[in-house]
């Protein structure tokens, strides 16, 4: 059995999840319990089943099927103060539910003709213990309560149920009246006792009575679905255990056929959950940013390359270098803020298809915006740009930190790459020669591996500069990132989905991002539409 995780809410931060939508389920035993959690999937804004109290009960929320549910565990009987009558009655107070349904366990009364694991759907309810007992005979009193003859009609009509109760035997559907009372039966004496009162019932058990009582006189709709557990013959302790897990098992996969219907509850306006996702758009942007500054921190996967960064940055500029979507500008910027580095960012993605020179020009032009200097001329060549950068640092950065920080270089041919690299490298070594620059340091990042363009007379650029190349995550990190994203914004995801995704994204934060964004504008997290998303994100990133 599957461990279940649970998220305890304040019902006044849920109470957005009572509608008309919402299905009561209703158990009595904590084993009847704990399978039904174990068949719940949690709400997608949430990767748990919501537990939350209110008064003297506590309820579960989560997805059975295609629907949105409530549970609630009453105590066994129908009549003690925590019993179905009052449980049941409070909770349809509280949630005004269309629909119940109570699962569990029960009692046969022939093992020659039933299995265990065989399952009782009740036509109607029959309160045996209400009797008048007189000198010559016992009349009953207790008046037959139906079950409601929509869902009975629905349990009626499931077409093509097959659960397998061993190798050679299915679970039969048992249409039934079914016997209630606050005796816990295991005794053939009495057993044959009730059999002989209500000779075409085929079960009975403890609980019914007192649900039935309270959806009557709320006019609610319910049905009492059971799997036979023993025979209540005196062998009731005889494989006790698997036989009640047999017998809870059987019955809601029952269940579970029944709700997995998009339109099983139509006539009683309970659609198929659809709830709009509540996530407010700064949310999605902090979690899934493209671009960090310091409130995203929380939201960052610190990676090792971070460390050898700043390490390094300590003594030299830094060149990175990695395939695209991994993460380089985001590193660079998370550091320099954390470490409080003053810099100047220049963003070069907006001169696409400019020659090299126009880009060292847009490098002048944003370390003159930034320091309050006006450029009246353009510089006519390479040299005379180079000569006015340095000058630029010399009159205000004169013996100080400062950090040029030179990212979304728009290069594309190899041609380019490499003039751009010996022309930077050839204003690197210039800067080396001018007094008190020795603190001013280029940082950059871009995807092709800059130091094969390093000429014989420009390796004094290593004395200066240290290069580092930074790879897609490996899957611990990846899984890390997911794990935060999922966490942060409430989602829940298909495991066997997470796994595909951590695959397919390849080590790429941008593609599972991606992904992410991609679901949440759709709302829908079924498996095929989960799935869908994910072929079309790996097709956009090819």
């Amino acid at each position: 059995m599957s461990k279940v995780e649970y998220l305890e809410l304040d019902f006044k931060n849920i109470e957005y999840l009572v509608d008309d939508n919402l299905l009561l389920l209703v158990t009595a035993t904590e084993l009847e319990t704990l399978f039904t959690h174990e068949k719940l999937a949690p709400l997608p804004k949430y990767n748990s089943i919501i537990k939350c109290h209110v008064g003297n009960l506590t309820y579960y929320f989560g997805i059975f099927g295609k629907y949105k549910v409530v549970h609630v565990q009453c105590s066994m009987g129908s009549v003690s103060p925590s019993s179905s009558i009052l449980t049941v009655k409070q909770s349809l107070e509280l949630f005004k539910s269309k629909a119940l349904i109570m699962v569990g366990i029960a009692f046969g009364i022939d093992k020659n003709k039933q299995n265990i694991g065989d399952v009782l759907v009740a036509e109607s309810v029959l309160p045996y213990e209400s009797q008048r007992i007189g000198e010559s005979d016992t009349i009953q009193r207790g008046i037959e309560i139906p079950s409601s003859q929509l869902l009975l009609n629905r349990f009626k009509n499931i077409q093509d149920w097959n659960y397998q109760l061993s190798d050679s035997k299915n679970s039969e559907i048992i249409f039934t009246r079914v016997m209630s009372g606050e005796i816990l039966v295991d005794n053939l004496e009495y057993r044959e006792m009730l059999k002989g009162t209500y000779p075409d019932s085929k079960g009975g058990e403890m609980e019914g009575a007192g649900v039935y009582s309270a959806c009557s006189s709320s006019k609610t709709d319910c049905i009492l679905v059971k799997g036979i557990c023993d025979f209540a013959d005196g062998e009731k302790g005889k494989d006790k255990h698997q036989n009640q897990r047999k017998a809870i098992s059987s019955a809601l996969n029952l269940c579970s056929s029944l709700f997995m219907s998009e339109t099983a509850f139509k006539e009683l306006n309970i659609l198929p959950f659809a709830e709009k996702l509540d996530i407010c758009q700064e949310d999605i942007s902090n979690v899934l940013f493209d671009f960090y500054d310091h409130d995203k921190e929380k939201f960052y996967i610190e990676r090792n390359r971070d460390n050898d960064f700043i390490g390094v940055l300590n003594q030299f500029g830094v060149w990175i270098h990695g395939p695209s979507g991994c993460g380089k500008s985001n590193l660079i910027a998370r550091n320099l803020i954390n470490n409080k580095k003053e810099y100047i960012q220049i963003d070069l993605s907006p001169c696409i298809g400019q020659s090299i020179e126009i880009l060292f020009d847009e490098i002048l032009y944003e370390i003159a915006d930034r320091v309050g200097s006006k450029i009246i001329e353009k510089p006519a060549n390479f040299n005379e740009c180079s000569k006015k950068i340095l000058t630029l640092l010399e009159e205000n950065f004169f013996d100080k930190d400062i950090v040029i920080f030179i990212e979304e270089i728009p290069i594309s041919s190899v041609a380019d790459q490499k003039e751009f690299a010996e022309k930077l490298f050839s204003l690197l070594i210039s800067k080396n020669f001018k007094r008190g620059l020795s603190k001013v340091k280029f940082v950059l990042s871009c995807i092709d591996n800059p130091t094969k363009y390093i000429t014989s007379f420009q390796q004094k650029v290593y004395q200066q500069f240290t290069f580092l190349e930074l790879d897609y995550w490996n899957e611990t990190e990846i899984n890390s990132l997911l794990e935060l994203i999922l966490k942060e914004l409430n989602l829940n995801i298909n495991r066997d989905v997470v796994l595909d995704l951590v695959k397919r994204a390849k080590g790429s934060p941008r593609f599972v991002k991606k992904f992410i964004r991609s679901v949440i504008s759709v709302d829908k997290f079924d498996e095929e539409t989960l799935t869908y998303i994910l072929g079309e994100t790996e097709r956009e990133f090819k």
